[in-house]
């Protein structure tokens, strides 16, 4: 079996198709953050439901749903929480709205070949919010791996599930921890490596294997439909740029 993993599409369907177009899968996980940034939610969330994603709600959908601040990095809140207000939510209809709700707040499973697997968006101890970098320390990793910190577990390096599957930091990795693998398959509609290429990740269960996957799609077209938006500066320039640059551009650069 082949298992797609997708994460923060952030409204960009010309990301996702092309990832879709030219990958041969047989199931996919969504590891949340459909919304924002991108001009195209609607359709992104159309197209999750065609291909029959299981998918975890990332901090954009959960601020869309309920009203609330997605409690993103300071670098791209500003631009986040206008764009949400102004254009996001004009943009969905009730029905997406009852297809976020369907999203879950984590998915455990098992995959033949890697065992017991825990999905969500930011960390098991902070599933919506949580930063999981593959620089930060082991031991920063495993306390943010762990789902109850309770004051005997704190000290322990054993880890529930033999694999994690994050989303949330928009940086591609997979990182091994004691026993575990950790899973990041970077961001498909809005990569903040430095590298603008959409970012997924492909796991064969036949062979056992992980990859690490990039493809180009049409900016352009992504920049042409945020033009039609008619979207005001400086918003429009910081997100052009996230877009064509792959990275973000700090407020006052």
């Amino acid at each position: 079996m082949k298992i797609l993993l997708i994460s923060d599409i952030h409204g960009n369907i010309e990301s996702l198709k092309e990832i879709i177009n030219n990958e041969n899968f047989d199931h996919v996980y969504f590891i949340g953050d459909a919304v924002d940034y991108g001009p195209r939610p609607a359709e992104v969330i159309d197209k999750l439901k065609e291909i029959g994603a299981d998918s975890v709600l990332g901090n954009h959908d959960n601020a869309v749903l309920y009203n609330i601040d997605c409690m993103c990095g300071e670098d791209t809140h500003w631009i986040s929480v206008y764009f949400r207000e102004n254009f996001t939510k004009k943009l969905l209809s009730k029905k997406h709205i009852d297809v976020l709700q369907n999203f879950k707040t984590n998915i455990s499973t098992e995959i033949e070949g890697f065992g017991k697997t825990l999905i969500t968006h930011g960390s098991p101890s902070s599933p919506l919010y949580g930063y999981l970098y593959p620089w930060l320390e082991d031991e920063k990793i495993i306390s943010m791996l762990k789902r109850t910190m309770r004051l005997n577990e704190t000290k322990s390096t054993k880890l529930e599930y033999n694999l994690y599957i994050v989303g949330h930091t928009h940086f591609q990795f997979m990182k091994k921890i004691n026993n575990s693998l950790l899973i990041n398959p970077g961001s498909a509609g809005e990569p903040r490596d430095g590298d603008n290429r959409a970012a997924y990740a492909l796991i064969n269960t036949e062979n056992g294997s992980v990859e690490l996957k990039r493809i180009k799609y049409d900016i352009n077209k992504v920049i042409k439909d945020l033009e039609d938006l008619m979207i005001p500066e400086p918003y429009m320039s910081h997100l052009k740029y996230m877009f064509v640059n792959g990275k973000i551009l700090k407020r006052n650069g």
